[in-house]
């Protein structure tokens, strides 16, 4: 049985293995893969210590030194089932297989809701992206395009009104988003709003 179970491989997991391995802790690390959204960021600015770095190479750095450490990673089994035990969790994956803890940790993320459209997904990581505070100043000066009328969507808008040359506002609806929101794009001069509209591909 484990000390602690790790579900999740993005940086917080990743993170929280290297805490408890630190501590002298059996721990266990579960995750259907590494790197969570980190690996569809086009570029990190804002992490101290690089100026610079692509979301994939840092990644492969917290990678590089979680195994520095004595983690059990299983990776690429994604859990099925966790059940409490009297003594603890057990988590069953897909496969079937099956390991015990005393304790539990969630790190699962999140993930973007996508358009599923043609294009997507082989263009994410160049220029198709799901952050705007992350990826924002690389498309500094370009024509960009937000899909969405919600709250995320008219948040991302008025972040790249900052420093796109133009923004196309795409919603399958009408903006549902909070009118303290809507009302800030009224006087954009470098917005166009297209309502009603459905995005079908992504080409570049």
């Amino acid at each position: 049985m484990y000390d602690l179970m790790i579900i999740g491989g993005g940086p917080a997991g990743l993170a929280a293995g290297v805490y408890a391995a630190r501590k002298q802790l059996k721990t266990l690390l579960l995750s259907g893969d590494t790197g969570g959204q980190i690996n569809t960021t086009l570029g990190i600015e804002n992490y101290l210590g690089y100026q610079f770095i692509e979301g994939p190479e840092l990644i492969n750095k917290f990678l590089t030194q979680v195994e520095q450490f004595p983690i059990d990673q299983k990776i690429g089994d994604k859990i099925r089932q966790l059940k409490k035990m009297k003594n603890g969790f057990e988590a069953i994956t897909e496969d079937g297989d099956k390991y015990q803890s005393k304790t539990v940790v969630f790190a699962t993320g999140k993930k973007p809701r996508k358009l599923n459209v043609p294009g997507e997904t082989e263009l994410t990581g160049r220029g198709v992206s799901y952050c705007a505070i992350c990826d924002g100043p690389v498309f500094a000066g370009q024509r960009v395009a937000v899909v969405g009328g919600g709250n995320s969507a008219l948040e991302a808008v008025l972040d790249l009104l900052k420093i796109a040359e133009h923004v196309n506002l795409i919603s399958l609806t009408l903006l549902t988003g909070d009118p303290v929101l809507s009302n800030q794009l009224k006087d954009a001069k470098n917005l166009t709003i297209f309502l009603e509209h459905e995005p079908i591909e992504i080409k570049g």
